[in-house]
């Protein structure tokens, strides 16, 4: 007898679905498993990146030699994932770039450097070992560690006023050297360069200062600038960013412009009443910033004078040959004075006005005339004081050095032999 087993064609039907149907589930869980794992990873190197980009950093803030090349940072043995450091000069800073690449992923991580200050352990004042003591009068204030000439510390008497406070140093006393601690060699041959050799050569690297009221350029971006062998001036604009302006006559910023993060080279810089902004002024002349000014941190304002072979020269202009910071201005940052030749003079190359204030550093090897305050650190070959008609050297009269107002912790410019820290991001 012969049986005749027939299957329904819904039924073959079916079982293909069926089978359909978990290849589908079996397919969409391997899918599923795939994408986790590999978000899982892209996100993992992301977070990597980050990481990475932070290491990259710091190896540039514990480098010595200073090497403008981008170099591959070899600690990292990971498929698919590396890390490129890049250091080089910006103005009186170092300019820090970290980049990080986890296959596709890239993250860049960008900083100013200098040197490191502690404010409860480094110097606040230090004051070059020229054989003569300082003398205090009025109302001066001295407050954290003082490096001083062996002769030390004296009260003094000027225009009918003796000293007023309870202690000549509110701190301890060191020993000065006949030196000044240097500024790194990278600095003193940046300076050179923006103020005799910098030049735009290519045109995609202009910059129109008449194109509009807003001029950003990011650090990720190759440096643009402008160049003229005219007077520049500066007056409703906003100006951001990796740009270098340079006038090989005279610069003026009118207090109509902010300026942020720039590079600003002229022999002649002025700075209108009013101004606010974040800047590097570097100049061969002299810098003056006027009444009510406001500069956050970094901020820098160097005047640098290759003077080796004219030591005699005397201007009769007014300004000339100084850095000026008008009363009631604040300059967050540095406030710097070079100059090449080594034979002392009777002349005034910083002034800091009464009501003036400088939160940060200064560095003078010349003469520095305090009227105002400094919170941070001085580091000076002499004081002055011009009063009554005299000129006393190395007096500090109604002025006041102090470590108490900035944070533990804060970055100048790069000295030699220094710890270096990261004193601003970039963008």
């Amino acid at each position: 007898m012969k049986l005749n087993l027939k299957i329904k064609s819904g039924a073959l039907q079916f079982t293909v679905f069926v089978a359909v149907l978990i290849a589908l589930l079996l397919a969409g869980l391997i899918l599923y498993a795939y994408t986790f794992i590999y978000m899982k990873e892209q996100s993992k190197g992301a977070i990597e990146n980050i990481q990475f980009a932070d290491i990259g950093i710091q190896t540039l803030l514990e480098q010595r030699d200073f090497n403008t090349d981008t170099a591959q940072v070899d600690f990292i043995k990971k498929e698919n994932q590396s890390i490129k450091i890049h250091l080089s000069q910006w103005g009186l800073f170092q300019k820090g770039i970290a980049i990080t690449q986890f296959r596709k992923k890239k993250f860049t991580k960008i900083a100013i450097i200098g040197s490191l200050i502690k404010a409860t352990e480094s110097p606040t004042l230090f004051l070059k070992e020229t054989h003569n003591a300082l003398t205090v009068v009025g109302t001066t204030s001295i407050r954290g560690i003082a490096y001083l000439p062996v002769q030390g510390v004296n009260s003094g008497y000027i225009a009918g006023n003796s000293y007023y406070g309870s202690k000549l140093i509110y701190g301890s006393i060191k020993k000065s050297t006949v030196e000044l601690p240097k500024p790194e060699k990278t600095v003193l041959d940046a300076i050179e360069y923006y103020i005799n050799e910098y030049k735009i050569n290519n045109q995609t690297d202009y910059i129109n200062l008449n194109s509009g009221s807003r001029i950003i350029n990011s650090f990720a971006s190759k440096t643009k600038g402008y160049y003229s062998t005219d007077p520049i001036l500066i007056e409703n604009k906003i100006i951001s960013g990796n740009i270098i302006i340079k006038s090989e006559t005279a610069i003026k910023i009118k207090k109509t412009a902010l300026l942020k993060d720039i590079i600003l080279v002229a022999p002649i810089i002025e700075i209108e009443d009013e101004t606010q902004g974040n800047f590097q002024a570097i100049a061969s002349k002299k810098i003056t910033l006027g009444k009510n000014c406001n500069l956050t941190y970094p901020s820098a304002l160097l005047l640098f004078q290759d003077n080796k072979s004219t030591p005699n020269q005397i201007s009769n202009i007014p300004f000339d040959n100084q850095i000026f910071i008008d009363t009631k201005s604040t300059v967050k940052g540095i406030v710097t004075y070079i100059q090449t030749k080594e034979i002392p003079d009777y002349l005034t190359q910083i002034v800091l006005e009464k009501e003036a204030k400088i939160k940060g550093q200064v560095y003078c090897n010349g003469n520095f005339e305090l009227r105002g305050t400094v919170s941070g650190c001085v580091y000076t070959t002499q004081f002055l004081a011009n009063q009554s008609g005299s000129i006393f050297m190395n007096h500090i009269y109604n002025g006041t050095i102090e470590n108490e107002s900035v944070p533990p912790i804060y970055g100048a410019m790069p000295l030699e032999q220094e710890p270096k820290t990261v004193l601003k991001w970039l963008y």
